[in-house]
């Protein structure tokens, strides 16, 4: 490879006089309310995978989301009998998810493939059917509160 041809490239790309045009992206419909929705369709999900996430995007639906590491993740406490309540266990934080059907989305978070989950909000999805994984609630405790 030629260092200077390399040198040159990667100073086009990060220089202030690249070829690179700035794109902008048309700004999303905003349903009634002001509030935008996740999907287009209003379909709920109560989680979404990627092989080998680093973070888990906790999506709560009325409070800000959440990005903590997976490395960061010291505890799972599940309850596999009923699949209602999952806490997820770290050292700056708890977080409690309660729902139905949750046992699929503890798998997906032991497993390191679970990239986000979704608190259900009715004005942002359509119920999902009764078989299928809801989270109804997820509460976020700090280890030291502001």
């Amino acid at each position: 490879m030629n260092n200077d041809a390399d040198r040159s490239e990667i100073g086009r790309l990060w220089s202030a006089g690249g070829t690179r045009q700035k794109t902008t992206r048309p700004e999303p419909e905003r349903t009634a309310g002001n509030v935008l929705p996740l999907r287009p369709d209003r379909a709920y999900v109560a989680f979404e995978l990627r092989d080998h996430a680093n973070r888990l995007h906790i999506h709560c639906a009325a409070q800000p989301s959440r990005y903590p590491a997976y490395s960061s993740l010291l505890d799972i406490i599940h309850d596999h009998n009923f699949d209602k309540v999952f806490t997820l266990v770290y050292s700056f934080m708890m977080v409690e998810v309660t729902g139905n059907h949750l046992g699929t989305i503890v798998h997906a978070i032991s497993s390191g493939n679970c990239e986000r989950i979704h608190e259900f909000h009715r004005k942002l999805y359509d119920t999902p059917a009764p078989d299928e994984p809801i989270i109804e609630s997820i509460k976020i405790t700090s280890a030291i509160e502001r």
